[in-house]
Formats: structure tokens, sequence, C-alpha cells
């Protein structure tokens, strides 16, 4: 629709997909995508579920309110939502169109499997046909729908490895084309360069989980912020507070104080606005009570298990059982690591209470493959850290025994 008016400010990275939507549509969509990157979970799905039936179908719809049930957690649900979308696509797309924005559903109900039941085949079909899609495309060229597909391609490995334990990264080719393990890097500049910043954004995390240090993952961060310059039609205020609050993270957990409190300044300038701005949202508040507990833990005085606990109180009382899964679980290795003081006096009914609370809540959302939460490193999703991206360690790729599967990737 070449006449249609887009909002001023685009807060989505699949722009390129709203020719399917009408204007009044485009603005809720762009509505829900904010209200989930500021962690108004409640807000963002309630936009999702008022759309009408043949709206909620189309594949802007349909990504994007899978990936604010996911950055919730809410994993069966998405799965519902991804199966729902992918056959309509199916039914509707022609032959010369089989990738892009199916392709982009199939790769997430590739990682819905793996969460939902640890199963991966999938996700090695996935990447596969990534990779014959996108493995001679160079960077400049990219869409904002195969940037996603970037995103899925470095992502579903990290699920692999926590499911078999047995991967090595350098076992898939890297894309953009002839790239090294720079390459999503070399993305990411790309479009800084082009002014495409929520999509430069929404590589960070993937790339800072696959750089080798600390220092390379602060270099990239501040390359995003440095590209934050008006005139634009990126949310920049979002983008810098964002940034800025992935750095604080980062420097609690090194127990940097000086410059935890400086970029939690920073956030706090691009985020703290009136009340009944687009930005009064849990975002802020969230990220900071973590970086606090972070930062006592990197200081070696706790937090102790009751801590946790209560962030996770707070994280379900907003909706984020991301946040709750993941202090759940430092609550719970608090209670039994034997490095813990606080592990001696705690019963042994109160680590059975909270390994329930812990268990039931994956249960509701839809996971019985509880390795999908790890310590966290930094940074979704909301997007806060991506929720997908936290999911194991750093990038191993493909499975002892399987690689077969994927032959052609090591031509």
């Amino acid at each position: 629709m070449d006449d249609v008016a887009y909002p001023q400010t685009v807060y989505g990275s699949l722009s390129s997909l709203y020719h399917h939507l009408d204007l009044p549509s485009i603005r809720l969509l762009e509505k829900a995508i904010l209200q989930r990157n500021v962690r108004n979970y409640f807000e963002s799905l309630a936009i999702f579920d008022a759309f009408p039936a043949s709206t909620a179908v189309q594949p802007a719809v349909v990504l994007e309110h899978t990936w604010t049930l996911i950055a919730q957690y809410r994993f069966r649900e998405a799965r519902n939502v991804a199966e729902r979308g992918l056959s309509r696509c199916c039914t509707t797309i022609h032959d010369d169109e089989h990738y892009g924005p199916a392709t982009l559903l199939r790769a997430l109900l590739a990682g819905l499997d793996t969460l939902i039941d640890g199963s991966t085949s999938r996700c090695l079909e996935s990447l596969q046909e990534i990779y014959d899609w996108l493995g001679t495309i160079p960077a400049i060229e990219f869409t904002d729908v195969q940037v996603w597909a970037v995103n899925l391609y470095y992502y579903l490995p990290t699920l692999l490895q926590s499911a078999a334990g047995t991967l090595q990264f350098h076992d898939i080719p890297f894309i953009p084309a002839n790239s090294t393990s720079s390459g999503i890097t070399i993305l990411r500049k790309h479009l800084q360069r082009a002014g495409r910043l929520n999509e430069a954004l929404f590589l960070l995390d993937t790339e800072m989980a696959m750089l080798p240090s600390k220092d390379a993952e602060i270099a990239a961060m501040e390359s995003v912020r440095s590209f934050c310059i008006e005139p634009s039609t990126q949310p920049l205020t979002y983008i810098e507070g964002s940034v800025a609050l992935k750095l604080a993270l980062l420097y609690a957990e090194l127990g940097d104080d000086e410059s935890y409190r400086e970029e939690m300044f920073n956030a706090a300038a691009a985020l703290s606005v009136p009340k009944d701005s687009e930005f009064s949202s849990n975002l802020l508040r969230t990220d900071t009570w973590l970086a606090r507990l972070e930062l006592a833990r990197a200081g070696g005085e706790g937090p102790g298990a009751e801590a946790w606990e209560g962030f996770a109180d707070y994280a379900a009382k907003v909706g984020d059982y991301r946040i709750e899964a993941k202090a759940l679980t430092e609550a719970l290795e608090t209670m039994i690591s034997p490095d813990s003081e606080e592990a001696e006096d705690v019963s042994p009914e109160n680590r059975e209470r909270l390994r329930e609370r812990l268990d039931g809540l994956y249960a509701r959302l839809g996971s019985s493959f509880h390795r999908s939460v790890t310590r966290r490193r930094g940074g979704p999703a909301g997007e806060a850290r991506q929720p997908m991206q936290e999911v194991g360690a750093r990038r191993g790729v493909v499975m002892y025994g399987q690689q077969s599967a994927l032959r052609s990737l090591q031509a």
C-alpha cells in the first residue's frame, strides 16, 4: 500500500510486511510491539487478541504476536499462533515465495518444539532452509525479513546445544555470504549505516552471544548507540535507553559500580518520562532491579534466595514469566549451591517449595525442557535480551551424529 502514511516512529523490524495491513492495523501493531519492547506484556497481548481474524493471520502480525508470547515465555501459546499463521502462509504464497515469512515461522516452530519437547529435528531442517536461502547473499542486500532469518539461524544452534550438549560452533558455515564469525557484526554495522537501527538492535543480542569477550560486547553496544542520530524514523530514545540498560547490566555483572551507575543514569534519562507517555513501562524498573542483584553478586554480598524470590514475585505480577523463571532458578541455586553460606540454613521443605513453584511455572507455560533458562549473561528482551537467545551457553551448532542432516552446509 504505497499510499499508507506510516507512523512517524516505527518500532517494528518487519515493516516490509506492512503492505498486507491497513493504516489503523499498522498503528495498532506498532503499539503492540512498543508495549512488548517495554515489557508491558498484558497490554501488548490485549492488542494482538483484539485483531480481527483476517488481520491476525497476516504475516507481520503473526510473527510479532509469536515473538511477544516467546518473550513472555508462553511457549505453547506461541506455537499455536505460529502454526495457525504458517497454515495461512502455505495456502496463500506463490511458488516463488517459498522463502520469506513462512521460513521464519518454520524456524520459530522448530525452536518452540525444542523448548517444549526437547526435540531437535526441525531445528536442523530450518538451519538447512535458511542457509539455502541466504548462503550466497551479501549483507548489503538483506531485507528486514532476511535479517530476522539470520537472527534465527544463529539462535537455533543454541537450542540444539542445550538439547544435546555436544555441539561445535564451526560446524555450520557463516552467513552473510563469504563472512567469518564476524559476519553478523558486518551485517549489524551495515544496518546501522543504512539507518536501520531497529534491525541492528534486533541482532545485537545474537551478536554478543558470539563475541569472544566482554570488551567486544561493550564495543558492539557502543557502536549501535553512536548511530542514534537525528533525524530518523527509528525510535532513538528507546534504542538509546535499551542499549544503556544492556550496558548497565553487563557492568553490574563485572562489578564496575561507576560504569553501572553512569549507564543507569543514561537509561533513566532516556526512558523515565511522564506516566501518561508511551514509555510508562516495566522495562526500566525490571532491569534496574536485576542490575542491582547482579551488582550485589559481583561484590560478593549475595543476593540471597529471599531477594531473588522477591524479584520473582514482582515479575509474576507484571507477567514477565521469563524473568520470574530466571529469578526462581537463581533462588534455587542459592539454596543448593555448596559455595553458598545460605544453603546450610535452608530447610528441605523450603527448597522443595521453590522447586515445585519453578516446575509449576514451566508446566503452565508449556515447557518440559527446563534447561531453557540459564544464568543471564546480560542485556531481551523486550527487546531487552531476546528470550530465545538466552537459551544455553555460547553458540555451538550441529550435533555430532546428525551432521549428515546438514551435508550441503559442509560443502
